[in-house]
């Protein structure tokens, strides 16, 4: 007797298992994978067939089904976002006293007003338009607006450029359209700019930039005592720093600014002249977009390279200060901290990096999805609170956040 090949008693077990599976078609699954020796015989020879080539149909089938690609990331469930239609170009900041009373400025003078941020755009109204007259009084149309801060719902000031002249545009009551004032400071240098300011209380209002002294661009703070009062008295002052680019006042008696060549300068007497702001450089900084300080005890600040730079103690010196690398960070532009357990930090993506650790390095932050897609720069955050917070962007997009802590 011609004795009976691998092959061929593969081919009849297979054959066999799949005569049985056509007489008994609508076996339930757990009487389908009952242990039995001949099926696992049948089982093992029709692999060898498949893979000895035998079964060619069903092994090209399976090399040339189609790659099914993942969904994008879809938004964060509590990001809403929508447009403004910004006059002069993109948002330049954003600020917020209160989870219901928001102010955002363009780069071109536009000043937006709202009293339900996340309602949409309908609910922010326009109350400053560069280029014509502010509802109520005469004002000319800035080059470059730098920021904006709100001390209270009843003052928020901006810093604005017009023609190598610095105006400061004040609102001592913002309801609906309430009135707008405008100050005009003494020109130190025609070459002078300014990129931000903040406002801790109704005493205190401070603004930086840079100079160009002697051909060389220096650090320089605009501070008034008195911001709410019209018209009210800023002085200028020289600082022994590079260009200023940020600055965030916890209190009326403590500011830290940053430059643009990874400097902080702090100081614990914000009106008191040259003398009390104090240098510091950041090991492994590099040109700082933003910083935000809730306390005197703790400073965020990002940077051009997308680093997150922390410190618990900001007149501490250059050991006092932490630099870290969000995962899938790239230039950061903004960063609001309502505390120094929670921070949000945005810049040139899609996104925003989020932690309730600042200070415990890279894998502290998470890359929070903001819109389904974006290229605009997230310039400005004002974060009131874990559940609270509202960007702008470049071009001209609002991104509220409202819900449970992310």
């Amino acid at each position: 007797m011609t004795p009976v090949s691998f092959d061929d008693r593969a081919r009849t077990l297979t054959h066999s298992l799949l005569t049985d599976a056509e007489r008994f078609p609508s076996r339930l699954p757990r009487e389908r994978v009952a242990s039995s020796p001949w099926k696992a015989v049948a089982v093992f020879a029709a692999t060898a067939l498949v893979i000895s080539g035998a079964v060619v149909g069903a092994s090209i089938a399976l090399r040339s089904a189609p790659v099914v690609k993942p969904m994008p990331a879809s938004p964060a469930g509590h990001w809403k976002s929508f447009q403004l239609p910004t006059l002069g170009s993109g948002l330049a900041a954003i600020s917020c006293p209160e989870a219901n009373y928001c102010v955002a400025v363009d780069h071109g003078g536009d000043w937006f007003v709202s009293n339900d941020p996340g309602g949409g755009a309908r609910t922010w109204e326009l109350v400053l338009r560069s280029l014509t007259q502010p509802i109520g009084n005469t004002f000319v149309a800035p080059d470059m607006t730098a920021g904006v801060s709100c001390a209270s719902r009843s003052l928020c000031v901006s810093v604005n450029q017009y023609r190598q002249r610095t105006y400061v545009v004040i609102s001592a009551s913002f309801v609906k359209g309430g009135p707008i004032q405008n100050v005009q400071w003494p020109v130190v240098d025609p070459g002078g700019s300014f990129a931000g300011i903040s406002c801790p209380g109704r005493t205190l209002c401070v603004a930086v930039g840079a100079w160009s002294p002697y051909g060389n661009r220096a650090g320089m703070v605009l501070t008034s005592t008195s911001p709410a009062v019209i018209p009210s008295v800023w002085t200028p002052t020289g600082v022994d720093s590079a260009a200023l680019t940020a600055i965030s006042c916890p209190t009326v008696k403590f500011c830290v600014a940053t430059d643009s060549v990874g400097n902080v300068i702090t100081s614990t007497n914000p009106s008191g002249g040259i003398v009390t702001w104090h240098v510091t450089k950041v090991i492994g900084a590099d040109s700082f977009t933003a910083i935000s300080c809730p306390t005197v005890h703790f400073c965020a600040a990002v940077d051009s390279k997308g680093q997150v730079v922390t410190s618990i103690d900001p007149t501490g010196g250059s050991d006092a200060w932490t630099t870290t690398t969000p995962d899938g960070s790239q230039r950061l532009e903004s960063v609001s901290c309502p505390s120094a357990g929670f921070c949000v930090a945005g810049g040139l993506s899609d996104s925003v990096f989020v932690s309730n650790d600042p200070t415990g390095g890279s894998a502290a932050w998470t890359r929070m999805r903001v819109t389904p897609s974006g290229t605009e720069a997230m310039t400005g955050l004002s974060c009131l609170s874990k559940g609270f917070c509202v960007g702008g962007d470049g071009g001209g997009g609002i991104h509220v956040y409202t819900g449970p802590n992310p």
